[in-house]
Formats: structure tokens, sequence, C-alpha cells
């Protein structure tokens, strides 16, 4: 449900969203529409637009379109105020969260959060709010390198590729190994190229610059290979 039509002090907008770790949590309190239930329940009959970014990470605002619509509004001047459940619904990114909410403040726009009812405008209540997107921040973190632990001693176990970052001269294909399928790295159609790279500095008198000449006088293809999976925390 959106209200969209702008009043003499502009709109409230609710900021709800929901990331893939949270789904995997199972924490149903921070489902979207319980967002939006209490968040709607909060504001009233003061008119309201909600943004909603389902599924997306709050370690930046460049994946959260949302988001940057409700910024554009703000700017715009359609928005006084900014409802969310929790702070870390609105970033877990502290230095982008000041970064935003000073571009905010010029506006005149406040950000008020459900759970964490801190008076910003104190010194006190700016450290409360503070001190929570300093924890949520290193929540994040430490959910992205448990993942990445996770992946890699799959990988170590399974011997399969389990996503990332993409190797020259490799590609993925998938095989089944004991029993298990999955994507194991195998040579590529650029493969022959690394082996002439390497071949030609092991000679001492041979420069990378010279074999850098060398891949472009003879258009050897030294694209890197497009980088697969995501980071959705």
């Amino acid at each position: 449900m959106k209200r969209t039509t702008k009043t003499t002090n502009g709109i409230t907008a609710i900021y709800v969203r929901r990331s893939v770790s949270d789904k995997d949590k199972g924490n149903n309190s921070l489902s979207i529409a319980a967002q939006k239930e209490e968040c709607v329940k909060f504001v009233g009959d003061c008119e309201y637009r909600i943004y909603c970014d389902d599924g997306k990470s709050g370690k930046d605002i460049a994946h959260r379109p949302e988001f940057q619509t409700m910024m554009q509004d703000a700017r715009d001047g359609l928005i006084s105020r900014i409802v969310v459940k929790k702070y870390d619904r609105f970033s877990r990114n502290m230095r982008e969260y000041l970064n935003i909410t000073d571009e905010l403040d010029r506006y005149g726009v406040t950000v008020y959060s459900l759970s964490e009812p801190f008076n910003t405008e104190t010194k006190e209540g700016r450290m409360m709010r503070n001190n929570l997107l300093n924890f949520a921040e290193f929540e994040r973190e430490t959910i992205a390198a448990r993942v990445a632990d996770a992946y890699q001693t799959k990988a170590r176990e399974t011997g399969f590729y389990q996503g990332g970052k993409m190797y020259y001269g490799f590609d993925s294909e998938r095989r089944t190994v004991n029993g298990k399928t999955g994507s194991v790295l195998v040579p590529s159609a650029q493969a022959e190229s690394v082996r002439i790279a390497y071949d030609m500095y092991q000679n001492p008198d041979v420069s990378l610059i010279q074999i850098i000449k060398y891949f472009q006088e003879h258009s050897i293809d030294t694209a890197r290979p497009v980088r697969v999976g995501s980071d959705n925390r």
C-alpha cells in the first residue's frame, strides 16, 4: 500500500528491508509483513509511503533500489521523516549511515526507529544509536566471515568449486566425483595463454612489458573471467 501525494510538511517514509541471512535465521519479527504492520500502526493516519527492499543486504545502498528512490524523494522535498523497525534495517554500515543521515539533516529529514526510540538530537541519544550500529556492522561482518569459511571448508572437503573469483585460464564445469555432483575448475580456452606467459617469464631477459606487448601483437584475449556467486547479508 502506498500513498504518495505530497503534503505541505512532506510525507512519512516507511523503510523496510530483509536480507537473505534474516530469512535463513527464521526471524519472523523481521519479516517484511511484520515490519510494515508495525510501522504503519505507528504512523497512524498521517500520509506515508512504503519503500521495500526485500532480499537486500544492509552493507551498502548501491544494491538497494527502493532506498535510493527514497533518498531522491527526500532530496525533492517529499519526505519529512523516515520510520524503520530497527536502525539496522536502514543500514549496517556505520560510515555510510552517518554520511546518509548528515545528508538527510540538511533536508530536515529525521530517521526514527521503533525498537530504539533514542532522542538523536542529544549527544547521549546519538551515542546509543551509534553503538547499536557498530554492533550491527560487526554482526554483518561476522556472518560474512562465517559464510566464507563454510564455503572454503566445503571446497577443501569436496574439491568442488563454490563460486566467487574465477581465475584467468580456468572455467567451471559440472562433474560427478565419488558419487557427488558439483562444479569443478577445469582449464579454459585461455589456459594456453597462461602457459605462454609463464614460459616467457622464465627467461630472465624477458620483461613483463614484453609479454604484454607480445599478447597485444598476437591479439591474445586477456579479459578477466566473469565473477559468479553473490554476497547478500
